[in-house]
């Protein structure tokens, strides 16, 4: 294989690496940002080109086809690998109280506690995560601790007997995320 051809298919790959990089370092600091990631990609790049320098200088005729070979490839494999690790790590939104199909009645006070993380377990605080009585007006959840939110709700004899679909969104560092459980309002013992 020509030495060219032996460095753009290798910068492609490197650009999957890059993003792989880029995105669990991110996941584990719990600031997966564009930049952070294209600087992790830059510098991948510019350690690639001093690796490849001394192996292919003397088999190419133009020394800076060295650095210019394959980097658009490697910067859009690098771009769509990382916006799709970026999806897939996503911070995860969970109730964790109360249990689904549990059951309520007038004066009860129902606890709704969520918990935000990602696959590594790293929480996200600074969410705006809110919830829905069962009238459909917003509950506010309030940060505990780290990636825990928590608010109460009382169930009135106002509040609609049957299911109650207690549905929690959150906006997690310009992501949006929602959930749901299922519970029971009962108006007689």
């Amino acid at each position: 294989m020509k030495p060219l051809t032996v460095i753009y298919w290798s910068r492609v790959l490197l650009g999957v690496v890059a993003a792989l990089i880029s995105t669990l370092l991110g996941a584990l600091i719990g600031d997966p940002s564009f930049f952070n990631g294209l600087t992790i990609a830059l510098l991948v790049y510019i350690i690639a080109y001093y690796v490849y320098k001394p192996l292919f200088l003397a088999k190419v005729e133009k020394p800076q086809k060295i650095f210019t070979t394959g980097i658009f490839a490697y910067f859009l494999t690098w771009i769509v690998t990382f916006v799709m690790f970026f999806t897939l790590m996503g911070p995860t939104l969970t109730i964790t109280s109360p249990t689904a199909n549990a059951v309520f009645f007038p004066g009860d006070t129902v606890t709704i506690v969520t918990k935000i993380t990602n696959q590594f377990g790293t929480t996200f605080s600074g969410a705006n995560v809110t919830a829905v009585s069962p009238t459909n007006a917003l509950i506010q959840l309030n940060e505990t601790s780290p990636g825990m939110y928590l608010a109460t709700y009382n169930v009135t004899s106002a509040d609609p007997a049957g299911n109650w679909n207690i549905r929690v969104a959150a906006l997690i560092n310009g992501r949006y995320r929602e959930t749901s459980i299922t519970v029971l309002i009962q108006t007689g013992v």
